[in-house]
């Protein structure tokens, strides 16, 4: 099986944890003897092999330097104006025969037996590939790692009943449709963003093992609580700040860039630190006695939930999006989006645990997260574009 994915960056240009997920899946399938080609956008049109996937970047002037500019590896600058953005969004909005034709073309040379979409691709017209793929007989499916499908960040989401109208049509060339939780799924199925033949929640991963702790290692851990993503207030940032403020000898660690950056740091218990390699991410992780992710928008999934609590450090996220289903519902590291003192008190809780007590609670969480492993993922992949071709 030959699948030609279309993304807007792949490794190592990063955004978030969707491209780690990208890469995964990636190469998940070729260890399974499938070839997989990915084409996207580079600071150079250029082709290279990464453990086996091919990638094929290109440049285009302005969407390359857009795009780039929101990964944590580059310091490009964003060269594009509001009104830049505002008709480069055309070609997702209606037909334009010079994005169908460079898709139909791609398509037709690359001669895959699907097509999938791993990013929203908005001002690479996304629509005009699927309708391509369509033509061409070739099934194309689509991930929802956000939802772009259904909101548009511009004019304060005027926009959003016309994209909805619009994804709805476009859906219309989708084969499938996946989605990383039940709740992102449900999202779009519910205003009838679906794939024609069928949908699919295809948890995310991680590709490492467990790490079990033992109660001295736990001993070792700081009181300190750590965050790792965009700093933006969509992110739940400024209450995560608030909640540690109300909290004695604790420490947060942020890392990240954004808009709220500058502002964070002048808080005396808030340390800011820059994008870093996962490794070094990992490390701080394991010092940390939890890992927050406060959202305060619906997030897909939670990924940075799940690393945490597979490097023995506990995890704790809002009630938006997918957060709740990588937690398990449960309420003891669940609190609602926006409210700083139930934040406040399940760190404090976290916090004051003895050794033998965190151990019992992490030993629990890396239980319940037993499912999302790194074989699993690249099965399930597998499977959902297998039954495309049935």
């Amino acid at each position: 099986m030959k699948v030609l994915i279309f993304a807007e960056v792949y490794f190592p240009d990063v955004m978030g944890g969707g491209e780690f997920s990208t890469k995964q899946m990636t190469e998940g399938l070729v260890k399974k003897g499938h070839e997989v080609v990915v084409y996207c956008l580079g600071q150079n049109s250029c082709e290279e092999v990464i453990n086996g996937v091919i990638i094929k970047r290109e440049y285009i002037k302005g969407i390359s330097e857009f795009y780039l500019s929101a990964t944590k590896n580059n310091s490009v600058k964003n060269p594009l104006t509001s009104f830049d953005k505002l008709i480069r969004k055309w070609p997702d909005l209606y037909s334009s025969p010079k994005w169908y034709k460079k898709y139909k073309t791609i398509i037709s040379k690359e001669t895959p037996d699907l097509v999938h979409t791993v990013s929203p691709m908005s001002y690479l017209g996304r629509v005009n590939l699927w309708k391509a793929a369509y033509d061409l007989n070739i099934p194309v499916s689509h991930v929802c790692r956000s939802p772009t499908l259904l909101e548009v960040n511009f004019l304060g989401g005027k926009l959003n009943r016309y994209n909805i109208h619009r994804s709805v049509r476009a859906c219309s060339y989708l084969t499938a449709l996946a989605a990383p939780s039940k709740f992102m799924l449900g999202l779009h199925n519910n205003v009838n963003i679906k794939g024609q033949k069928f949908n699919e929640v295809i948890y995310n991963s991680v590709d490492f093992k467990k790490l079990p702790l033992s109660a001295e290692q736990i001993e070792q851990k700081e009181n300190m609580v750590l965050y790792a993503g965009r700093l933006t207030e969509e992110k739940g940032i400024l209450t995560l700040v608030k909640a540690v403020n109300e909290l004695e000898g604790v420490r947060l660690l942020l890392i990240g860039r954004g808009e709220l950056a500058e502002r964070i740091k002048k808080e005396n218990k808030v340390e800011v630190v820059d994008w870093m390699d996962r490794e070094t991410l990992y490390t701080y992780m394991k010092k940390a006695k939890a890992v927050i992710l406060p959202a305060e928008w619906d997030e897909a999934f939670g990924r940075i939930l799940i690393e945490a609590i597979y490097n023995g450090t506990i995890g704790i996220g809002s009630d938006r999006g997918g957060i709740p289903e990588v937690l398990g519902f449960d309420e003891k590291y669940i609190f609602h989006a926006g409210d700083a003192d139930g934040l406040c008190k399940r760190i404090e809780r976290v916090i004051s645990m003895s050794p033998i007590e965190y151990k019992e609670e992490i030993d629990r969480q890396q239980n319940m997260t037993s499912g999302f492993t790194d074989d699993k993922y690249a099965a399930n992949w597998e499977k959902f574009f297998l039954q495309q071709l049935r």
